[in-house]
């Protein structure tokens, strides 16, 4: 499945100090004309300053799409024989980067020019890289299905006859609507957590964004934007505002809490405020701290009055990449 690239929240991203623009990476990605049939996939690093696109490619699909907007959003459906060569073939690192772009360049070669265009010097350098799919496609329940799956080929828009060439056929659903993110940086994760509290009311209805074993001394601080997990406890004049509270989390009395995630059992002492930042869990923000665009790591203590901004602050055991 692909998708659309997820966009970065407006709000600055804690820890990053400065404007950092991240470095893309774009995938090329061929369709057919009914943007069902995957052709081509690679990613602009492997690609030289031209796209090469093999003539019996343009044979049997003409008319090519090129997409350089879309993600992998990492779900596959592979048949059984897929999986049996993937377990095989150890040299395969990367389902996205490997395995994917393998087989969509198998699904124009038949067994037999495969095997006559494999050299016995090749073989010997790449032992592993030398598995083929084909290989693994066992004829009889090729034979077995082939009426089923001549039908619903036909349905997709592909002719008989190139399911009788090749037996691989790879196929894509580009999302166009509804949520779905890829969370591979701290800005886009902030941002999931963003939503939540918006798809929450639609998707489950009869579910509160504040849980109801949470104890909130005084709720109209709480904003209506605001999710506070199970067992949560809200001192006296605490202002909660913008922000996604975990379970197990104790905020003491005068506290001030905007735009920010704090995951499971945080305690945020007295007096403490809290502005943009991302609190992991177990963490211990002590008396009178003020933090304002942190990334603070899981069981990091914050000293009391401390003052801390755009930092990360993790233990020498954990890493994070923001």
């Amino acid at each position: 499945m692909l998708m659309r690239k997820g966009q970065d929240g407006v709000e600055p991203v804690p820890g990053q100090k400065g404007k950092k623009k991240a470095v893309e990476q774009r995938d090329f990605i061929g369709v057919d004309s009914t943007g069902k049939r995957l052709l081509f996939m690679a990613n602009e690093a492997d690609l030289d300053e031209e796209l090469v696109i093999k003539g019996s490619i343009l044979q049997k699909h003409p008319r090519i799409r090129f997409h350089t907007g879309l993600v992998d959003a990492h779900l596959y459906c592979l048949k059984k024989y897929v999986l049996d060569f993937l377990m095989e073939n150890e040299s395969i690192t990367s389902i996205r980067s490997e395995l994917i772009p393998y087989l969509v360049r198998k699904q124009f070669s038949s067994a037999s020019s495969q095997g006559q265009e494999e050299k016995e010097e090749d073989l010997k350098k790449k032992e592993l890289k030398s598995l083929d799919i084909y290989s693994f496609i066992k004829e009889a329940n090729t034979l077995t299905f082939a009426p089923y799956d001549g039908c619903w080929n036909a349905c997709r828009g592909d002719r008989w006859e190139d399911f009788s060439r090749s037996q691989v056929r790879c196929y894509v659903h580009i999302m166009k609507e509804g949520l779905c993110l890829r969370l591979s940086t701290l800005g886009l994760y902030i941002e999931a957590n963003r939503q939540v509290p918006k798809l929450l009311p639609v998707l489950c209805p009869e579910e509160s964004l504040v849980h109801s074993s949470a104890q909130i001394v005084n709720k109209h601080l709480v904003g209506v934007d605001c999710l506070i997990g199970p067992d949560t406890q809200v001192g006296e004049k605490s202002s909660i505002k913008h922000s996604v509270i975990g379970s197990s989390c104790v905020i003491r009395d005068r506290v001030t809490i905007t735009n920010c995630l704090l995951m499971n059992s945080v305690t945020v002492e007295e007096g403490s405020n809290i502005q943009g930042s991302v609190i992991c869990n177990n963490a211990v923000i002590e008396k009178g701290a003020d933090i304002k665009d942190c990334l603070i790591g899981s069981g990091q203590r914050i000293e009391a009055r401390a003052k801390r901004v755009n930092e990360v602050i993790v233990g020498n055991d954990q890493l994070m990449e923001i």
